[in-house]
């Protein structure tokens, strides 16, 4: 009997001990089975986003700066790199200066107003005290603009304010506006306005809409505490409301920014840049459209190296000014706290 238990103990130990050995490496090292902690299924569905942001975004971005370093222009492919000449090139020149100008005066006029009427009729269509009729209408109609194609909506203001046939046009004659004969697109304020309000009617309604939204999503019961505190409708809004949508109202103002520093559609489409002005300027030639019209247009400059700087230039302001509006738009929550310690308490508490 004790023979046998001699014997399966040994056969165990014989067994235990190939087992081990076959999981040894030949070095002598246990093998490690390699295990990646990640989502397979994540990164699948992310490449493709990284692959068209390379080819449409990424690439095209690095070799705009590379052609803005260069004499690449016309049909010439012999490209020589020249340095920073394209960039002290367009500094001198007052076109160049006159579209940078166009664009800042004309995003003002747009983004000013959107804001201002994006803000009084979310607040409108999200009020609970005012009750408003139709106002899954109103908000539809308000957004269509949206939804529209900027060609067609080029197309159709300027039928509406073109001279003599426009139905705009004679609205304004009778209300004694203009006189008759006066043609709006020949001069230089008149079709500023003109392009400013095309984008603010287009995009008002988005702006209506993101800050509704953030309206809707503010808990009842902070209103409801408001109005047993004896709140009328305006500080509720400016107290509380304005205060709690912040971050949506920063989110409207980055995106406007942004996209009225790179408007193009409407300006070139309606006017095409024009009307002219003196010295080569144009006056309602945004920076865009004087990139556009530098590398493709049909008048045959196609100075790729010019246009190329230019849109360099445009970046470099878009950065700036994203990081700027980020400062000044980033609150300390910290610094708040003590701020309002300080309203409450008449100092720092001990």
């Amino acid at each position: 009997m004790e023979e046998l238990k001699r014997d399966f103990s040994a056969a165990a130990e014989t067994e235990s001990g190939g087992a081990q050995a076959s999981s040894l490496s030949p070095s002598g090292r246990k093998k490690k089975k390699f295990k990646w902690d990640v989502n397979y299924y994540g990164i699948l569905f992310v490449i493709p986003f990284f692959v068209v942001y390379a080819i449409f975004s990424a690439y095209p971005m690095v070799y705009s700066i590379f052609l803005s370093l260069t004499d690449y222009a016309g049909y010439n492919r012999d490209i020589n790199v020249i340095g920073f000449e394209n960039f002290t090139y367009l500094l001198d020149q007052p076109r160049f200066w006159q579209a940078f100008l166009n664009t800042v005066l004309m995003f003002l006029m747009t983004f000013a107003p959107q804001l201002c009427f994006g803000l009084l009729f979310a607040a409108m269509f999200t009020s609970k005290t005012y009750k408003m009729k139709l106002k899954g209408m109103f908000k539809g109609v308000y957004y269509l603009p949206n939804i529209i194609t900027a060609t067609s909506v080029a197309v159709m203001f300027y039928t509406l304010f073109q001279q003599s046939s426009g139905g705009m046009w004679r609205v304004l004659i009778q209300l004694g506006i203009i006189e008759d004969g006066y043609n709006l697109y020949l001069h230089e304020w008149p079709s500023r306005i003109l392009v400013a309000f095309i984008s603010f009617w287009q995009w008002f309604g988005s702006t209506m809409v993101t800050l509704s939204a953030g309206i809707l999503g503010i808990n009842p019961a902070v209103y409801e505490a408001a109005e047993l505190d004896g709140a009328n409708q305006r500080d509720v809004f400016f107290r509380i409301t304005l205060p709690i949508i912040r971050p949506i109202v920063v989110y409207c103002v980055d995106t406007s920014t942004i996209g009225g520093l790179q408007g193009f559609d409407i300006a070139y489409l309606f006017l095409g840049g024009g009307p002219s002005l003196s010295g080569g300027r144009y006056a309602t030639e945004t920076i865009a459209v004087y990139i556009y019209k530098m590398a493709f247009d049909t008048g045959g400059e196609m100075k790729y190296n010019v246009a190329s700087a230019a849109s360099v230039y445009l970046f470099i302001v878009c950065m700036v000014v994203s990081v700027l509006l980020f400062r000044l738009t980033n609150v300390n929550e910290e610094k708040q706290a003590k701020r309002a310690e300080k309203r409450i308490w008449g100092g720092e508490r001990a």
